[in-house]
């Protein structure tokens, strides 16, 4: 951007963040390879290893020789290009060696949470008409896939591969779990869960399927490489397609927008697969340079002392870890030169708060904060050094286009009408560029809602949070637009809450609001009148009927009893300040029994 020009006022077509930029060019983004080509060209020069995971390392050749193995059998499977295949991993190498593999064979790769319940598991395994499917062999991951079988995937899923963790994982390293007794960690699901035939213990896949052929493409870039999911219920769950291009474009981001991410600095990665930010932690930083080292599984508890041992360069948490970090006894900070915060808003007084520890424990580096979606490859937006302040949630990146609109929703939506925010407007945030999303598979009707068309021509993302951009170019976010809270780093849609809990025969209404809570930040507070009397057994179904439903994080913390939902005087809507606004431990008016309280008359 020349700075001596004129703004017009408008973000989209003044893009002022490009000021803080040392140098505004844009290099051009090789499109049309696969992530694994474009991974294995950019890192062709490290001798140093960019994946750890405890205890052993992987440089590039190290990589490849695992990826090139894992082409072998799939291809011996009769995998082929166009073919997906689905995963219920938690954080471990062969997230990456598999996805690898099925990029250079043109296939696609179907991500789903390692707490699913039965029903969505099986529902994404169809949706992608997937027919393997490999899962880390822990008995919580496995009892609910057998159960997604029982439900009837096993007609359409020829094999289950159960996968150890500590496949990866150095001898040492083995033996030191079992000597601290991790066994809900390295899984000792066999002795416990009946599985049937269609399972198959990833020591015998190998040997069943060593292969010598390689199905592989050379290009691929606007093949689908991940589906991940985002939405409420079975039926609800979204399946975003993300092409290579958009995943290299993101790289390309991270490698090009002066985020400090280089060799030899080193991360220390918590996050799953199946999570959009688990690509910036690993192959983004990766391709920067930065050696990625690998948690597969962790408590808010243990997260201090994980810090203290690895003592990461880079690590990407959320306001709760950071919490816990100050929290913690740890006594030196010195190493952290990008603690950055993602996944939920951090207030302005935690990020001092955290600063003040911080230098306190020989580090006066403020957390660097960013936003992102699912729907747009996760971060588009962070906080590069020279353009810290606090409060924002930073600069677009170098490729992203953001702009502030009117919130105008789908079924109102006129591009003609549409009108941009001026600085210090609040308004839509929106996203276009390269990292956008594909859509969302086989759901015509809801990537239109996301995706629109403005009057520019451009495909812009409709994120439904709200946000203001100053002159500087800086991002403040400024809440949802639409009704939804995050809890442990997942997205809760209250609606979705609402219309599970109304579909039980015994509740005449419900409504679903947003609760600050002192452990949880925000929790989901489930109002409801009952048809009748109402008693803990009551509340165990709503449970179960959720849970069966949605992730476990849907769950209300409360289930508030009453007699009527209030609604508004002006237009009869059901009055969801109210209800956010009311104080459900105040004595005199509820009665407190647990998790269930009660309205008093």
């Amino acid at each position: 951007m020349n700075t001596e020009q004129k703004l017009t006022g408008y973000a989209s077509i003044d893009k002022p963040w490009m000021k803080w930029y040392k140098d505004s060019s844009l290099p051009e983004i090789p499109f049309g390879k696969n992530c694994y080509d474009f991974f294995l060209e950019i890192t062709k020069d490290y001798n140093h290893p960019l994946l750890e995971y405890y205890g052993n390392k992987y440089t590039t050749n190290d990589i490849k020789t695992e990826v090139e193995k894992t082409i072998a059998r799939l291809t011996a499977m009769g995998i082929k290009e166009g073919d997906t295949v689905s995963f219920v991993f938690l954080n471990v190498p062969e997230a990456i060696f598999f996805w690898f593999a099925l990029c250079k064979m043109g296939a696609t790769t179907n991500l789903i949470k390692f707490d699913e319940s039965p029903e969505r598991i099986k529902f994404m395994c169809e949706l992608t008409e997937s027919k393997y499917l490999f899962v880390s062999d822990i008995s919580f991951i496995l009892q609910n896939v057998v159960g997604a079988m029982d439900l009837g995937l096993s007609k359409t899923i020829n094999k289950v591969i159960t996968v150890p963790v500590t496949v990866s994982m150095s001898k040492m390293a083995v033996i030191k779990l079992f000597i601290e007794n991790f066994k809900s960690i390295v899984g000792q699901s066999g002795n416990s869960i009946k599985l049937s035939p269609q399972f198959l213990k990833y020591n015998k896949w190998k040997k069943l399927y060593k292969g010598t052929d390689y199905q592989t493409i050379n290009n691929g870039g606007q093949n689908v490489s991940v589906i991940m999911y985002t939405g409420g219920t079975t039926g609800g769950a979204k399946g975003v397609e993300t092409t290579n291009d958009s995943i290299i474009a993101s790289a390309c981001s991270f490698m090009n927008s002066e985020m400090e991410f280089y060799a030899p600095k080193t991360s220390m990665s918590i996050l799953p697969p199946a999570v959009s930010y688990y690509f910036n932690a690993t192959y983004n930083l990766m391709c920067c340079g930065v050696s990625v080292n690998l948690i597969s599984k962790f408590s808010i508890e243990e997260y201090p002392s994980l810090i203290k041992e690895h003592r990461p360069n880079v690590f990407m948490a959320g306001p709760i870890l950071f919490k816990s970090i100050r929290e913690s006894g740890i006594d030196d900070l010195c190493f952290a030169t990008d603690p950055i915060s993602g996944g939920d808003k951090l207030h302005e007084e935690e990020e001092i708060a955290y600063h003040e520890f911080s230098k306190s424990k020989n580090c006066d580096t403020w957390i660097k904060q960013g936003y992102g979606l699912t729907e747009s490859m996760a971060g588009v937006i962070y906080s590069i050094k020279p353009a810290l302040k606090k409060g924002s949630i930073g600069i677009p990146l170098k490729y992203a286009e953001i702009g502030v609109f009117d919130y105008m929703p789908y079924d109102e939506f006129d591009p003609e009408k549409l009108e941009e925010k001026k600085y210090g407007e609040i308004g839509e945030l929106c996203i276009s560029g390269p990292t956008v999303m594909k859509g969302y598979i086989k759901n015509p009707d809801e990537t239109k809602k996301m995706l629109r068309i403005h009057k520019d021509g451009k495909v812009w993302l409709h994120t439904d949070d709200l946000c203001y951009m100053d002159k500087e170019g800086r991002v403040y976010h400024c809440g949802r637009a639409k009704r939804m809270l995050t809890r442990s780093g997942g997205k809760v849609w209250l609606g979705t809450i609402e219309d599970t809990i109304k579909s039980h025969s015994l509740i005449n209404d419900c409504c679903c609001v947003k609760y600050d809570d002192t452990e949880e930040r925000e929790v989901p507070v489930a109002h409801i009148v009952p048809e009748n009397d109402i008693n803990e057994e009551l509340i165990n179904e709503l449970d179960a009927l959720i849970r069966s439903k949605c992730p476990e994080i849907y769950i209300p913390k409360y289930y508030v009893i009453r007699k009527d939902i209030p609604i508004t005087e002006v237009n009869k809507k059901v009055d969801f300040k109210t209800l956010e606004k009311e104080n459900i431990f105040d004595k005199s008016n509820h009665l407190i029994m647990g998790r269930m309280i009660i309205v008093k008359e």
